[in-house]
């Protein structure tokens, strides 16, 4: 608890201060530690620390098979017999202080392989129902069990996880917001729980009042956190946080307001529709599938994947690789001959325009797209014209044509005559149907 409150998320912190000799950390580290047998585990040792410089470490391996103990940092073992196996690492220092660290192996059962796909463009969300197929293949089961192979669909708005964030993620892990880890470096979970109340109002709370709320709130919103305040939500004073920069309590802010946003369905069919009814136009569209198979007599093991589709509408400055551009907090500018931005991994399939926002003082010049790299194919040609401005933004488009399958579209600038710097300024761009 925490002033008087319940709250799973409080802690008690005890620091202790040592001025003598200080013990080690082990660190285990190995790529391989699920597999069929026999499974040879390189293991790695040598990132244990010791932070008193000249202590040289002794290390103890029982990989718990019966084998006699390794005393190399970075051993190379292999296991002959299925089972789970508790592969414990000690080092220790001069001095005599020790630590342990531990990791199990797995052999005798594999990841299960899961696929899934879906009709149409597989890199966009136009709206409506999603068609979608998902299969599993296991190498020890026999038999794909239909009750083990589960679907779920989500809709996570953008200020809760980039679109970048999702597609990197590794199978099966968990989204971790930019502003959620801001909220855990701070005190905020001191006096709030995202669901349930405990000093101050749930974060869930908070977002159901506000969250269709305009720039407006959100601006007074950020003013009460930094500098406090009590009254709308009972007499409890919030403490001011004069620490936090109003950048960083804006991305919290805008975390805290998507919360109610999102959605997501459980237990859909392994092939059917999936729909975002009541999801925003502007996040992220997750299809994920998952089959645990039955263990093979060791344990369960899950493969999972999962699509991310996006909105078609993308704001420049979320281009993955800039090459003699620059970046702003909106849009991309200071392009000149040559200069190109990336969008990696776009399926063009049933896209037949590409959209602009753009502006350019006083060049026209010419914009390319290219398949594969800044020199392949080009499957769209955009000539623009000077807008006057560049403050007086003009929309425009291209037909685009598809070379089949994912690709790496490379936006690549040309005027090969001056004057031809500062060319162009992008604010978004849009992919059409």
């Amino acid at each position: 608890s925490v002033y008087g409150a319940d709250n799973d998320d409080a802690r008690l912190v005890r620091i202790e201060y040592n001025g003598g000799n200080r013990a080690p950390q082990a660190v285990i580290n190995a790529a391989d530690t699920i597999g069929a047998g026999p499974l040879k585990v390189n293991f790695k040792g040598s990132n244990s620390v010791d932070f008193d410089e000249d202590d040289v470490l002794s290390y103890e391996w029982n990989f718990g098979d019966g084998s006699a103990a390794a005393h190399d940092a970075d051993p190379e073992h292999t296991f002959n017999k299925n089972g789970m196996y508790h592969v414990t690492l000690t080092v220790t220092d001069p001095s005599g202080e020790k630590s342990t660290a531990a990791k199990n192996i797995e052999v005798g059962n594999t990841v299960p392989a899961v696929s899934l796909t879906v009709a149409g463009n597989s890199s966009f969300y136009f709206g409506g129902p999603v068609h979608y197929t998902a299969q599993a293949a296991d190498k020890e089961d026999k038999t794909i069990n239909a009750a083990r192979l589960q679907v779920s669909a989500r809709y996570i708005p953008a200020e809760a996880a980039t679109y970048k964030v999702l597609s990197s993620l590794a199978p099966g892990a968990k989204e971790v917001s930019p502003a959620w880890a801001l909220i855990q470096a701070s005190d905020c979970k001191a006096c709030h729980q995202v669901s349930a109340v405990s000093v101050g109002p749930a974060f869930m709370q908070v977002s159901k009042r506000y969250a269709d709320s305009g720039t407006a709130t959100v601006e007074r919103l950020v003013k009460k956190v930094i500098n406090g305040g009590s009254g709308n939500w009972g007499n409890h004073e919030m403490s001011a946080h004069p620490q936090l920069t109003p950048e960083t309590v804006t991305t919290i802010v805008h975390y805290i307001l998507s919360l109610s946003k999102q959605r997501e369905q459980d237990s859909l069919p392994a092939t059917g529709t999936a729909s975002f009814a009541g999801a925003g136009k502007n996040g992220n569209y997750l299809l994920t599938a998952s089959y645990t198979d039955g263990g093979n007599g060791v344990a369960p093991l899950t493969g999972y994947k999962t699509v991310v589709l996006r909105a078609p509408h993308i704001e420049a400055e979320d281009a993955d690789r800039l090459y003699n551009i620059r970046r702003h907090d909106i849009g991309l500018g200071s392009i000149h001959n040559k200069s190109y931005f990336v969008l990696r991994g776009i399926d063009l399939a049933g896209i037949k325009s590409i959209a602009y926002r753009y502006s350019s003082q006083n060049i026209a010049a010419t914009l390319e797209v290219h398949a594969g790299s800044a020199h392949g194919p080009v499957i769209s040609t955009l000539n623009y014209s000077a807008t006057g401005k560049w403050d007086n933004y003009r929309e425009t488009s291209a037909p685009v044509k598809d070379p089949g399958g994912k690709n790496d579209l490379y936006f690549v600038f040309r005027k090969d005559t001056e004057p031809n710097h500062d060319m162009f300024s992008l604010d978004w761009l849009e992919f059409r149907e």
